[in-house]
């Protein structure tokens, strides 16, 4: 199966979530391609049996700027006669609980991914500022077995509702208690 996983980024952050989930859906079988979309054509998307899209959510829930360009491609381009019908698709995004519109960008990059045609196989992924290891290891395991979904060897996973604020906690290993805990101190 060839996955290709398309993202921006720009603190890294995101791009270290493109190469986790590269790795672990190679660890499941898949042939990676993997860029950076500033500057990508969208047209990328057609060569894949499998696709990966994340961005970090910017401002209070936009796409980032580095993003728009390929996501006007992705309108252009696939949307007319869905180009991405039956394909395979997950996303996932960076975000920060101090904005209200926590990850939704995860909602417009899986909205622009139907509009195409795609089947959205599995709950986005949300990371919120920066990856621990928790977060490393929840990521391979995400990509994995997004790849033995769009083999058939996993069940699809309802994608809607997106992931709550308590699920991207549970991402990166914080649990109710110290999350309490970490806002009564300020550490957000």
């Amino acid at each position: 199966m060839k996955l290709v996983i398309v993202y921006a980024s720009t603190g890294g952050n995101t791009r270290e979530t493109a190469e986790l989930a590269a790795r672990g859906a190679e660890s499941a079988g898949a042939s990676v391609d993997s860029y950076n979309a500033y500057g990508l054509d969208a047209s990328i998307l057609l060569e894949a049996q499998a696709i990966l899209l994340g961005e970090p959510t910017w401002g209070d829930g936009e796409h980032h700027a580095d993003w728009l360009p390929f996501d006007r491609g992705m309108h252009e381009l696939l949307v007319p006669g869905c180009r991405l019908q039956g394909v395979p698709a997950a996303a996932f995004v960076g975000c920060d609980r101090a904005y209200r519109n926590f990850g939704r960008a995860i909602e417009l990059v899986e909205d622009r991914l139907v509009e195409c045609g795609a089947r959205i196989m599995q709950r986005g992924l949300k990371i919120e500022l920066k990856h621990n290891e928790h977060s490393r290891v929840f990521t391979r395991q995400w990509a994995r077995d997004f790849v033995l979904r769009a083999r058939g060897e996993l069940p699809p996973q309802p994608y809607r509702p997106a992931m709550t604020r308590e699920q991207a906690d549970a991402v990166m290993g914080i649990g109710a208690d110290e999350r309490t805990g970490r806002e009564r101190r300020g550490l957000g």
